[in-house]
């Protein structure tokens, strides 16, 4: 009993520890986020109180103040992108349009599968024809050595100007040969039209907050305004953002591509109008491969068939010398019964002759 009670304590305790050090990992994590939370906002806060300090630190140049401060945000915002852009990829042709005035903005996405007996000397092209393009790799992954049949195989994003992914294919095409191919093309054209006009009309509320700012006094409505400045403010950049990253797109289209490395290549072959005669002679081959094959597969089903067989066989012969001795037993017994049946009936003849005699 003393036992029991040990180990239910000591068990106890384990639980309690162990909920306890969960609630404090809770905890913790808690206000970690809490602190990243904490931290974003008072950066916002501070920046745009930087703002309203120079706004409010001299009224009567207020308007000035607040337009120059946000001319420059505005002019940061408009040196970041390029930066940005420069960070993504390597100057982007003239050529491609990411002016929605000019024509549709598309986003073009190829996919090539893609086999060669010279893996090495195709990856070592592709990548120079990708640098000559001004592009990119994005991605790539490899697997398998090339020795002892360990045959290689790639997989690579590649990022080019949209006006060179034509050059590139034709490039890969000539090189290898390709077994599957397909391309896709969005238009983003409305979404770009309609988050740049949301861009515009956030900077107008921003330049209004910011009038509005410089000729308030009142705590509580400055407090406000710096809040909704704060959230304007995220907006923009957010907006921003997301026209930095679809320009970007439009500018620069994807090629995934696999590359397998194999054997032999298979042969492309070209376009052919099947004739009937063929498509006769196509009929007759497949139903007499068809039969050829059926009765193949018969005679293998039979072959690993014949151990049942024998054991079937067996079972049947066991069966009938048992059903047969059996029957032989039956009739035996009944011819006995009717020899017996044939003997009564003989001594009960006798037996009626002899009374009859002896009556008589």
């Amino acid at each position: 009993m003393k036992k029991k009670v040990i180990i239910g304590i000591v068990a106890g305790a384990l639980a309690i520890g162990i909920i306890g050090i969960s609630a404090i990992g809770s905890y913790l994590n808690n206000a970690k986020a809490a602190a990243t939370d904490v931290r974003e906002h008072t950066s916002e806060a501070q920046y745009v109180g930087e703002e309203v300090d120079a706004v409010m630190g001299d009224n009567s140049r207020g308007s000035i103040n607040a337009g120059a401060t946000v001319k420059k945000s505005f002019a940061a915002d408009s040196n970041a992108a390029p930066e940005a852009q420069a960070e993504q990829g390597p100057n982007v042709s003239s050529q491609v349009n990411v002016d929605p005035n000019k024509g549709r903005l598309l986003i073009r996405t190829v996919t090539i599968t893609a086999e060669t007996k010279d893996f090495g000397t195709v990856v070592n092209n592709v990548n120079s024809q990708v640098k000559a393009c001004g592009g990119y790799i994005e991605n790539s992954s490899m697997r398998g050595t090339g020795n002892n049949h360990d045959l290689r195989s790639g997989t690579y994003v590649v990022r080019v100007p949209a006006d060179k992914l034509d050059e590139l294919i034709a490039s890969v095409g000539s090189s290898c040969t390709v077994t599957s191919s397909n391309e896709n093309s969005s238009d983003v054209t409305l979404e770009y039209v309609d988050t740049k006009s949301r861009v515009e009309s956030l900077r107008v509320e921003y330049d209004q907050l910011m009038k509005i700012l410089s000729e308030t006094k009142d705590l509580d409505n400055i407090i406000v305004l710096q809040k909704r400045l704060t959230e304007v403010r995220y907006q923009i950049e957010s907006s921003e953002s997301r026209l930095r990253v679809l320009e970007n797109q439009v500018q620069y289209a994807t090629l995934h591509l696999t590359l397998k490395e194999v054997l032999e290549e298979k042969e492309v072959e070209e376009a052919h109008v099947v004739t009937y005669s063929e498509r006769v002679k196509d009929q007759f081959k497949d139903m007499w491969e068809g039969t050829v094959e059926f009765f193949q597969d018969f005679g293998l089903g039979l072959i690993s068939a014949i151990p049942m067989l024998v054991f079937l066989a067996i079972v049947a012969v066991v069966v009938i010398i048992i059903v047969s001795s059996v029957r032989r037993k039956r009739r035996k017994n009944e011819q006995k019964i009717l020899a017996d049946a044939k003997v009564e009936v003989k001594a009960e003849k006798d037996d009626s002759s002899k009374d009859e005699k002896k009556d008589a």
